[in-house]
């Protein structure tokens, strides 16, 4: 035949049938190009018969198989055709093989399952022999196919229980007879071998896995294996006492510093963690945690007592990276489970039990690294007392919270110490220079601040304690703001540095201001610092002490954006009225030099004349500058004479206003001849009264001589006659000689006063610090600004609200004014007393403790 055909033969195995295994045989032609494969029942069987089945055209038939003589043993053709109908193929000539249907039933095997176990049995032990080479995995998994298929697999299953049984049970009386030297060692081995084998038999037991034991709801055999395992040998009882004494044992040895296998350690914790997390937990996890709170506990006692605070911290560090390598490295423990693992029950017994010694420790706690700056040693306690974030105990706080409170404490004792207290031992006023004062607070803060970034890593609730504890030891002393704005003005004039004592350039002068501007965020009384930054700013501007116009304009700005448009407005209002003022002086200088008013030195000057002097006027707003009542003063002829023709002019362009002379708010520029020819700048005061002097004539003047012919308060003439004969520039004579001036004291022209320099200024005795009776004062007068200030919070609050209850509203309007100041309650309920008085407020019928708004 010019067609050569292979004939090829495919196993099926059919649940159908319970009897036989079947054969498909399938004709495969390998045709030449173009000629289609043939594919029917034709199959080459060979010589002999036998019983098949074939399937043909798609249709399974149980056939007879007969085969003809053929010609030739080897290589010779045979052909069979089925009965199914299929005719030979045309041109196909030659011995055929018919197949012919079964006429009986096969008879059924009554000893296929105990042979069939015997054969598996005899494998199994094999394979845990490790004797597996021979066997031929393929006709095991047919032999256990058949099993399951004829309906023994419950007889299978239970035979293979029983088999793992026993080999568990005999691998726990060898593993049991070993030395504790070589017990772990041959625990690991047995366990790794048993997996082994356990999974060649599942492979052969497949089917049984696949179909019995899903039915059947049972273990698969290999998990069935690892559990008799666990339950038959690990878990026996000489076997596991033995075991987690062994693992502890070997883990308290590299805890003291000695070697182990470590491998040896996770291979036996592994086998563990495989045969179930319950029976790791149970068996070794909780002796574990327990052996390794008692080593802890029993270790940290001794350490501490014998060590500093930061010795110890350095060792819970190390010990704690120990733990933490030992339980990846050799444990199969998550180090960084949640409660109760082994990370929180190190931590507890290192840290937790002795957080409070450690900050309290004398000599090395947690004061005394603050005081010495230790930055590494802070940040390793708060590395480690950050990991206890919940109390340890009933009534105690958290690590980080012992840390802030007692950091707390310490910057509250050493702000105490810095503010002090408002009167010395003897009850008098205590002198505080207020340059130290703000700039000691500074260096606390800037000290605090750093440590908080080094040591606290910046943490949020650590810097708002420290601003807490601030506000609390600053507002304590109730002269607090006016220090912060002379500290400012000292600053904003030009002043020499308090620690270095040279001068400031203008950038050190900001970044100063901004400092001070962090502790003005501290006063709890903002409208008190806001009167004296008022009059200081005042004195710089009339005497043109500022050092930098963009510098003044720029804290204005910062209290601005801090307290908003209404705290600064008169503030602004004043350097409006600078810059108007430098505007009205050169209107007046262009009147003077028209009207033909230049100044002379003639003594002869007619009305309109200002003679030998130059006057600087500046016209200020009274809203906005902090004027104090007029006080009546003499001045001398020239000086009234060049202050009416200014007054004339003003008035003459802007009709209807008053203009008020401030007079201890001026400076006048004095030519002045001793030895030589000075020229003296001086307050207005001083001026008056060293021109007194100026008629060669005057001798010697009493105190109440000058008192009554300049009309100067008596206080403050005291002061201007310090200034002139008592301070560093003595251009008057004192008798009796004394730093006080009392009402019978003598004054004479100093003519052999000298001063190396031609050009000096003489600043005023006044303290630049108010006395108590100023302050009582200035106490009242902010009292009574605040009064309105009440009385409108309460009235925005009401009319939103309608009706409200007492405490509710106190509470309101406490938050509304707290930017500015914190009003006292009883404060609050006297303007709601005048309030109902005024008709704004009623209270309720019925109920005294509610008001009500009326429209």
């Amino acid at each position: 035949s010019p067609v050569a055909v292979r004939w090829k033969g495919v196993l099926l195995l059919r649940a159908e049938d319970t009897r036989l295994p079947l054969c498909e045989f399938w004709a495969v032609s390998e045709e030449p190009r173009g000629v289609a494969p043939q594919r029917g029942a034709v199959c080459g069987l060979g010589r002999g018969q036998g019983t098949r089945e074939v399937k043909t055209g798609g249709t399974l038939e149980r056939a007879r198989i007969s085969t003809g003589a053929g010609a030739g043993a080897a290589g010779s053709r045979k052909r069979a055709v089925a009965d199914s109908g299929m005719s030979q193929p045309p041109g196909k000539k030659g011995p055929l093989v018919m197949i012919h249907a079964f006429k009986n039933p096969p008879e059924k095997d009554t000893e296929m399952v105990s042979r069939s176990w015997d054969k598996l049995s005899s494998a199994i032990l094999k394979i845990f022999n490790e004797e597996a080479g021979e066997l031929s995995f393929e006709e095991l998994y047919r032999t256990g196919y058949n099993m399951v298929l004829h309906k023994h697999g419950d007889r299978l299953y239970g035979h293979v229980e029983d088999l793992l049984k026993e080999r568990s049970q005999s691998i726990c009386a060898k593993v049991e007879a070993d030395k504790d030297v070589t017990f772990l060692g041959t625990l690991k081995r047995e366990w790794q071998d048993h997996k082994r084998s356990l999974r060649m038999v599942r492979d052969i037991l497949m089917y049984m896995d696949r179909t019995f034991v899903k039915q059947h709801s049972k273990k698969p055999v290999y998990d069935m294996g690892v559990h008799l395992f666990c339950q038959h040998c690990v878990r026996a009882p000489p076997v596991k006492s033995r075991l987690i004494s062994l693992l502890l044992s070997k883990i308290e040895e590299e805890r003291a510093g000695m070697k182990v296998d470590r491998d040896l350690v996770k291979n036996s914790t592994q086998m563990l963690m495989e045969m179930g997390k319950d029976v790791f937990h149970d068996d070794f996890e909780v002796p574990f945690l327990k052996n390794s709170e008692d080593f802890y506990r029993i270790e940290s006692e001794n350490f501490i007592n014998s060590n500093g605070c930061p010795e110890y911290l350095l060792k819970v560090e190390r010990r704690l990276a120990e733990e933490q390598d030992r339980v990846t490295a050799c444990l199969s423990v998550d180090y960084n489970a949640g409660e109760g693992g082994i990370k929180q029950v190190v931590e507890h017994e290192l840290i937790g039990r002795h957080m409070q010694t450690l900050i309290e420790k004398e000599g090395s706690g947690l004061v005394w690294l603050l005081e010495n700056r230790r930055v590494e040693d802070l940040r390793r306690m708060f590395d480690l007392f950050s990991r206890i974030h919940q109390p340890p105990g009933p009534g105690q706080l958290s690590g980080l919270d012992l840390i802030e409170n007692r950091m707390a404490e310490h910057v509250m004792v050493k702000g105490r110490e810095i503010v002090g207290t408002a009167t010395d031992t003897s009850g008098h006023e205590a002198k505080v220079d207020h340059l130290k004062y703000v700039s000691d607070l500074l260096v606390l803060k800037d000290q605090y601040d750093q440590l908080i970034k080094d040591a606290f890593k910046s943490e949020k609730s650590f810097i708002n304690k420290l601003h807490k504890t601030f506000e609390c030891f600053i507002n304590q002393n109730p002269r607090s703001p006016e220090y912060i704005s002379l500290a400012m003005d000292n600053h904003l004039r030009g002043g020499k540095s308090q620690r270095s004592g040279a001068g400031q350039s203008e950038e050190q002068v900001e970044g100063m201001l901004e400092k001070a501007l962090q502790m003005f965020r501290f006063l709890s009384e903002k409208d008190v610092f806001e009167r004296y930054y008022k009059q200081h700013l005042a004195k710089r501007l009339l005497s043109d002490r500022s050092q930098s116009s963009d510098t003044e304009q720029k804290v204005i700005q910062m209290l601005k954006s801090e307290c908003g448009y209404q705290f600064t407005a008169k503030l602004e209002g004043m350097f409006k009225d600078i810059n108007t003022s430098k505007t009205i002086q050169e209107q007046y200088r262009n009147h003077v030099a028209q009207a033909g008013t230049a100044r002379t030195d003639s003594a002869d000057s007619t009305e309109g004349s200002t003679g030998s002097v130059d006057l600087v006027a500046k016209v200020l707003t009274t809203g906005y500058w902090p004027t104090q009542q007029a006080v009546q003063c003499n001045m001398p002829q020239e000086i009234d004479r060049v202050c009416n023709v200014f007054k004339r002019f003003y008035l003459a362009q802007h009709n209807g206003r008053q203009l008020t002379w401030q007079v201890n708010m001026g400076n006048a520029d004095v030519n002045a001849r001793y030895d030589r020819k000075y020229l003296i700048n001086m307050p207005t005061y001083q001026m008056v009264v060293l021109l007194l002097f100026a008629d060669p004539s005057t001798t010697a003047l009493k105190f109440t001589d000058i008192e009554e012919a300049t009309k100067i308060p008596t206080i403050d003439l005291k002061r201007t006659m310090q200034s002139l004969a008592c301070a560093q520039f003595r251009l008057l004579t004192k008798d009796p000689k004394s730093k006080e001036v009392s009402p019978t004291d003598k004054f004479t022209f100093n003519a052999s006063f000298s001063h190396k320099l031609m050009k000096f200024k003489v600043s005023s005795i006044a303290n630049s610090k108010e006395t108590s009776e100023e302050v009582q004062a200035s106490r009242s007068k902010i009292n009574e600004d605040r009064n309105p200030q009440i009385d409108a919070a309460v009235v925005r609050v009401m009319k939103t609200r309608r009706v409200m209850d007492h405490n509710l509203l106190i509470a309101e309007v406490t938050k509304q004014l707290q930017n500015r100041f914190v009003p006292e309650p009883l404060v609050i309920k006297r303007r709601l007393e005048g309030l109902i008085d005024r008709e704004f407020l009623q209270r309720q019928k019925g109920n005294m403790k509610v008001y009500e708004y009326l429209a």
